[in-house]
């Protein structure tokens, strides 16, 4: 965190890390080529993690000061969202990037992030591509179509991350992801009842990301695949249970926890949207959220800080 005898970094790198001992060295590795400057600082969000992801990177940073390590009890990447944007970046900070730690990001990406957000003033956020996945091509294509945004590697003017702290944004804790609801609201200027304005984000084409594929070739990667569709189909149960809410009482109304709302779940809200095979699943879905109700978690959550 700074402090008052500390000068506020220029450039913020967010770098999130659940279980990435095998990844984060290779992660940081990338940001550091990416066109980290002197005066850059990166905070590695260590959150609930039960490997050596935090001896790893204290290893890394003992050749690097530029990198903190931050540890979080609490293996919730929402959660180690909103410690990040309420208590560790600082408003005087012009870019802050938020990373995930099993990327490997493009060279140079932090300047050409800057130059386009430098062409467009009016972007409130700049979005990279994907690149190496299976699927990454069709994805590529459907972000710069809508203006997309991936939780993997995306970035917020400083302006904008003083204006999320300015009106309490925090992302519910137990939601899945951060870019979905982050993307709803900047399109919307933060006004859950606003009209949708698609050059408030500004892909980037020359700013990529590098990740693996989940193997299809294996019962172990056909069962991951099988998680990762599960908790994509929550996350949109999530979302379609958050937005009609925020638009009835506001932003000020955003819950604390997302499965404070599971009790208004239904099989049609689960069912709702565009429709993609992992919909089959909608009443798997419902009654996960039902049974998640309030559930205990194990670690202090960003409120109780």
């Amino acid at each position: 965190m700074v402090t008052k005898h500390q000068k506020p970094p220029a450039r913020s790198i967010a770098v999130f890390a659940h279980n990435e001992a095998g990844n984060i060295a290779n992660c940081l590795g990338s940001i550091q080529g990416a066109g980290l400057g002197p005066n850059d600082r990166i905070y590695v969000l260590i959150n609930g993690t039960t490997d050596e992801t935090e001896a790893v990177v204290r290893g890394v940073s003992k050749d690097d000061p530029r990198i903190q390590t931050v540890v979080i009890e609490l293996g919730d990447k929402a959660n180690a969202w909103s410690y990040y944007v309420n208590h560790l970046a600082s408003p005087a900070t012009r870019l802050h990037v938020f990373v995930d730690g099993d990327v490997l990001v493009s060279p140079d990406a932090l300047v050409e992030i800057e130059a386009r957000l430098r062409d467009h003033p009016e972007a409130l956020a700049a979005s990279t591509l994907p690149k190496g996945g299976r699927t990454s091509g069709n994805w590529s294509k459907r972000i710069l179509r809508e203006h997309g945004m991936p939780g993997n590697f995306y970035a917020l003017r400083g302006e904008t991350l003083a204006r999320i702290r300015s009106l309490s944004i925090n992302i519910p804790v137990g939601m899945i992801g951060d870019d979905p609801l982050l993307r709803w609201l900047i399109l919307r200027d933060f006004e859950p009842n606003g009209s949708v304005d698609r050059s408030r984000i500004r892909p980037v084409p020359e700013a990529y990301f590098e990740y693996e594929s989940v193997p299809m070739t294996n019962w172990r990667g056909l069962r991951a695949l099988f998680a990762r569709q599960m908790r994509y189909q929550l996350r949109d149960l999530q979302m379609n249970l958050l937005q009609p809410h925020l638009r009835a009482f506001g932003i000020e109304a955003m819950p604390r926890r997302i499965d404070s709302l599971y009790a208004q779940a239904t099989p049609k809200l689960a069912l709702k949207g565009r429709f993609q095979m992992r919909k089959l699943a909608f009443l798997y879905t419902y009654f996960r959220a039902r049974a998640d109700q309030d559930r205990p978690y194990s670690g202090v959550p960003w409120y109780e800080v």
